[in-house]
């Protein structure tokens, strides 16, 4: 007698996999720092990197100045920071400090800005 998948735990189910994929290029400007996303520009102004140096959030604005969204340094609690962290439009994105230094520094003209997504994908379970 032939086994159903269902007989030998082969069922497949979604499950959540976090990932992050390039979206953009953070790049120095006269307005701060850059965030290239797609075709849209956003700014992290110089003003607003005191406030991050304070654990506070930056405002993360337009070319107009408008608002956008928010930027912080992360993990939150630990006292070594890993990444900068921006939520615009919903979506979050993460800057290496690394690379932000060496954005600074004039060692790297531009860094990757990457996209946290939380994919569902098939894995086989009982």
């Amino acid at each position: 007698m032939e086994r159903t998948p269902h007989e030998i735990g082969d069922i497949m189910r979604q499950a959540p996999v976090s990932v992050f994929i390039r979206a953009g290029t953070a790049r120095r400007s006269g307005n701060g720092i850059a965030l290239v996303l797609g075709d849209r520009t956003f700014f992290l102004p110089p003003e607003e990197m005191g406030v991050l140096h304070s654990d506070r959030n930056a405002a993360i604005v337009n070319d107009e100045g408008d608002q956008e969204g928010i930027a912080w340094f992360s993990p939150v609690l630990a006292k070594k920071k890993q990444e900068l962290t921006a939520l615009i439009h919903d979506r979050i994105y993460t800057l290496s400090c690394r690379d932000l230094q060496a954005l600074f520094n004039g060692a790297r003209n531009g860094i990757t800005i990457r996209e946290y997504r939380s994919l569902q994908v098939s894995s086989p379970g009982a």
